[in-house]
């Protein structure tokens, strides 16, 4: 169903990252809890050079063949304190999508990899721009719907985490009358230290017209670090 993604290059994941900053014209002091935790936090600090972060990834559909599936982000190598350069295997088969490694990297961009899957999905269904979602996206961080802090279990253990919750769309007068189907639509970003890679969950959720249910849920957790293999 997704053969015909194009593949985000390290240049144009940068300029996501970097268009907090343009929009705001504020130093990163001035960025909120969310939007530090979503867009400049070191989530790889502690995770080595040849080390394997892996994720599972669920996605349901109504009227479409549901789907699980694997993420594999890998450090090849650690530069200074906090930059690495990074491979990854983003999905399988007629769903995988071909990132370009990223060289010098500050963060985990597993979660900017998860929207631009996402924001490429929301253009090809609705006609919509790559551009106004990534916009929509990116805003809505600077008042986030929720956020709070939470315990997860992970390993076998309780640990400590910080769910951020967005909804882009629900004050947008275009998505009220262009783009009924994702006013409602819902982020749900888990953040945890305890967790390598500093990202536990991303869960995003599109209720159905009655709001009882789901027309689309899908999920990115992480599940383990390995070897790289």
């Amino acid at each position: 169903m997704y053969r015909h993604y194009k593949a985000v290059t390290l240049v144009t994941l940068l300029l996501i990252m970097a268009s907090v900053f343009a929009a705001e014209a504020a130093p990163p002091a001035e960025l909120n809890r969310a939007q530090q935790l979503m867009f400049i936090k070191d989530h790889l600090q502690g995770v080595f050079k040849g080390s394997c972060l892996n994720y599972n990834f669920s996605s349901v559909t109504k009227g479409a063949e549901s789907f699980t599936d694997k993420i594999k982000v890998t450090v090849t190598d650690v530069v200074g304190e906090s930059q690495r350069n990074l491979e990854f295997d983003f999905l399988s088969g007629p769903h995988h999508i071909d990132f370009s490694p990223a060289v010098g990297y500050t963060g985990n961009p597993v979660i900017i990899h998860f929207m631009e899957r996402d924001i490429s999905r929301m253009s090809k269904d609705s006609g919509g721009s790559n551009s106004y979602f990534r916009n929509r996206i990116r805003d809505s961080f600077k008042q986030p719907t929720e956020i709070r802090d939470i315990k997860i279990t992970f390993d076998g253990k309780e640990v400590n985490g910080t769910e951020v919750v967005v909804t882009p769309f629900i004050a947008d007068p275009n998505a009220v009358t262009n783009l009924k189907m994702y006013i409602h639509k819902r982020y749900e970003i888990t953040f945890s230290d305890q967790v390598p890679g500093g990202i536990y969950r991303i869960h995003t959720v599109v209720p159905d017209e009655n709001g009882k249910s789901a027309s689309i849920d899908e999920a990115m957790t992480f599940q383990k670090l390995t070897p790289a293999s």
